[in-house]
């Protein structure tokens, strides 16, 4: 793109200061600053609506090229005696996922700006080798036997500047009869002396300087590393086997150990303890995957924290991306009399545009209006730049037999420049085919903008989803004149529950999805006080979410037992940072239909149908949900996702996972297709019925219900229902709807 950024916040404060960061093509870019109203551009909608908020952020600034560094890995800090010249040994326990996709650096200390200094690796052709150099002589050796990707290896490698002579060992953890990638070798070299380098000393990379000098890494590694040492002496055979029999790294060496790291504490944290007495400690960066399962497991438990020593290794990939890191552009400080609510950074460059939305709050621990939106930014987060790259998968299977639907991504610049810098959703794959498990705010995302299109929706012909799918309400509450104020997911898990009773009622959007622990006790706890909840979306409350113990910018999913993209694996429950357990709500005893009625049950991406209103929306209890609403038995066969209020995914009501005994199903949509289907979790026998036509489960519920203390909850049980408050000039049945409840929850009866 010509023109993109993302911000170091996503909410903030009147008063408080946003840093913008901006990568552009071009010599120059303008920026200033709007307020977002109606995002989907569609021609069946009321269109793009934006307002220009006047700020001392306006005007030019000088365009730099900025660009994104992908890969996770290990740093530890120069010292003298790192800086080996002689003899060494270097060892890990390894679990390589790419091993021919290029040459990979496992430990060393390698300048790739001159080619100096020593590393273990591995070779082009995937066999573990060793590199070491001086100015004037390199050398590389390598077992010339190839690994096996998902395989653990007891990996070493010794250089006897004495004997000129390199031994490699590459023995797998497991020996197979005739073990094709089994090698112990030993070669004859000529003597060098190594070249000292200022460079750290990493783990699943090497760095090198540009000619701007800025720090950049190489040969990024994909896979895990355990226990990972270095001795300033050529271990013998007997010591190497030894080390690989778990004998402590201080026992052999001869006092030669300078370093041995575990990776079995600080497991949520980004510090890497160095256990050899010499306190060479080291940093991750980017966030690679730790309570990752070690050589040492073998199902002998799930829970990191009963036995860490099981855990001992780090899983690295060339596409983790924490913190983007790039320069500030320009900040802004929030004008004091700013109103809450949705806002952007907007960027132009020549033809070229970008969004950089942020939500401003009322002034802190105060509320300016009745109503509050709580935007689900850890859903805008999971999604973050999703591009579908799910190896195998033929997304145009979702849809039947229809061939001539063409699947072409990506077509726009936005999913192109997702795809092209590798960044990653929560729903797509890394470079080996392992699952994305961690999403950052600190990059550019692409999807989280107003205008974009998620393209696999509306038998792809692409809808709103998450950020723009939720402007569709913000625009509905402005243009029917209800004051509303913002708060993100983070606010709610930093604040608590005070911030929620500020509020007569709060609303959901669309599709909140991702829930922390925290979040879902500060809801229920504004329940039982007699809080007013209207969920106006579908599958939401589902997953386990987390956020880093030392920040807030990242959260963390690890899949299992869900309708999901991918699946963590055994052993690889625990989130690292928190040590929960993750996978889906509803398995921790937590299932959606005890917090707002309705809990997912189906997902579509052809097409939205209508509800159908049934017995109990003529109780009493609704008389003031259902005033003014046409007589006709369906109402929603009109809307801006896929055509219909009730679909995408839908959620419904279910006695048995803790819908309260009270609570009325006023409507139903259902009459879906067979690209619907059951969902996964509640499937326990393939029995071919799982899709729309022949299975009544999948159907979403309209749902309302009193609480405690004069409170009461509404849900709609659909992602698509905000996508159609417009039609019509927003004088439709689902708009009339939305209003009655509103109005009677904002007021104090």
């Amino acid at each position: 793109m010509k023109v993109v950024g993302y911000a170091n916040k996503l909410s903030l404060h009147p008063g408080e200061n946003i840093d913008f960061m901006v990568s552009c093509q071009n010599e120059t870019y303008h920026a200033d600053i709007v307020r977002l109203i109606h995002g989907d551009t569609s021609q069946d909608g009321p269109g793009f609506k934006e307002e220009y908020v006047k700020t001392n952020i306006d005007g030019e600034y000088k365009g730099q090229v900025q660009e994104i560094r992908n890969g996770s890995y290990v740093a530890v800090p120069d010292t003298e005696d790192l800086k080996i010249t002689g003899s060494l040994t270097l060892q890990a326990w390894i679990y390589p996922t790419t091993t021919t996709l290029r040459e990979q650096t496992i430990l060393g200390k390698w300048s790739g700006s001159d080619s100096t200094g020593y590393r273990m690796l591995i070779s082009e052709n995937g066999c573990l080798g060793l590199a070491f150099a001086n100015s004037k002589t390199s050398l590389k050796i390598s077992s010339d036997v190839p690994m096996r990707d998902g395989v653990w290896y007891f990996a070493a490698v010794t250089y006897d500047a004495d004997k000129k002579q390199v031994a490699i060992y590459q023995i797998p953890l497991t020996i197979w009869p005739n073990e094709p990638s089994l090698a112990q070798t030993k070669t004859n070299v000529e003597s060098i002396k190594i070249a000292k380098t200022d460079v750290p000393f990493m783990m699943a990379a090497h760095s090198y300087t540009n000619k701007s000098s800025e720090f950049l890494i190489d040969a990024k590694y994909n896979g895990k590393i355990d226990s990972p040492k270095i001795y300033s002496c050529a271990l013998t055979e007997d010591e190497v086997y030894r080390l690989k029999n778990e004998a402590p790294a201080n026992e052999v060496g001869d006092g030669n150990l300078v370093s041995a790291w575990t990776f079995t504490t600080n497991f949520s944290s980004s510090e890497v303890d160095d256990i050899s007495g010499h306190d060479h400690n080291g940093l991750v960066i980017n966030r690679p995957y730790r309570a990752m399962t070690g050589h040492l497991w073998r199902g002998q438990e799930q829970n990191y924290k009963i036995a860490p020593e099981l855990y001992g290794a780090i899983y690295f990939h060339d596409d983790h991306l924490d913190d983007a890191g790039w320069e500030v552009g320009f900040k802004l400080k929030v004008p004091s009399n700013l109103r809450s609510g949705v806002y952007a950074a907007r960027l132009k460059s020549n033809d070229a545009e970008d969004y950089i939305p942020f939500f401003v709050r009322p002034p802190k621990q105060t509320s300016t209006a009745p109503i509050l939106f709580l935007v689900p930014t850890n859903s805008y987060l999971a999604y973050a730049n999703f591009h579908w790259n799910n190896p195998g998968v033929d997304l145009t299977e979702l849809f039947g037999d229809d061939t001539e639907r063409k699947w072409d991504h990506p077509a726009t610049d936005p999913d192109k420049y997702m795809v092209n810098n590798k960044l990653r959703s929560l729903y797509d794959r890394h470079t080996d085919g392992s699952g994305v498990a961690h999403s950052s705010m600190l990059r550019p995302i692409l999807n989280m903008r107003p205008k974009y299109i998620s393209p696999l929706l509306n038998n792809m012909k692409g809808a709103p989803h998450q950020f723009n799918a939720d402007l569709h309400l913000t625009d509905w509450l402005e243009q029917m004149g209800h004051e509303f104020d913002v708060a993100t997911d983070e606010d709610l898990h930093l604040e608590g529950s005070d911030l929620l009773k500020r509020y007569q009622v709060v609303l959901s959007g669309s599709h909140p999805e991702y829930w922390t622990g925290e979040m879902l006790d500060y809801l229920e706890e504004y329940l039982v006080d007699g809080g007013r909840h209207m969920y106006l979306g579908g599958n939401g409350y589902y997953w386990v979410t987390s956020y880093g113990t030392d920040s807030t910018h990242s959260i963390e999913v690890r899949r299992h037992r869900g309708t999901e993209a991918w699946e963590a694996a055994p052993g690889e429950y625990y989130h690292q940072s928190t040590g929960e357990l993750g996978g889906l709500w509803r398995f921790r005893g937590r299932p959606p239909q005890q917090l707002v009625g309705v809990g997912f049950t189906s997902q579509g991406f052809d097409v939205s149908n209508p509800y159908r209103k049934s017995e109990e929306s003529k109780d009493p209890r609704v008389a003031f949900i259902m005033e003014g609403v046409d007589e006709g038995e369906e109402f929603g066969d009109y809307g801006l996702v896929q055509g219909g209020a009730g679909g995408f995914e839908i959620d419904r009501a279910d006695i048995e996972l803790g819908t309260p005994p009270h609570a009325l199903v006023l409507a139903t949509t259902d009459g879906f297709s067979d690209v619907y289907q059951h969902v996964i979790e509640e499937v326990l026998l393939n029995d071919g019925l799982q899709g729309g036509t022949v299975n009544p489960l999948v159907r979403g519920d309209m749902v309302y219900y009193e609480g405690p203390n004069n409170g009461a909850v509404f849900s709609t049980g659909s992602i698509s229902w905000c996508g159609s408050l417009s039609h019509n000039n927003y004088n439709n049945d689902v708009s009339k709807i939305t209003d009655n409840v509103l109005k009677r929850f904002v007021s104090e009866e």
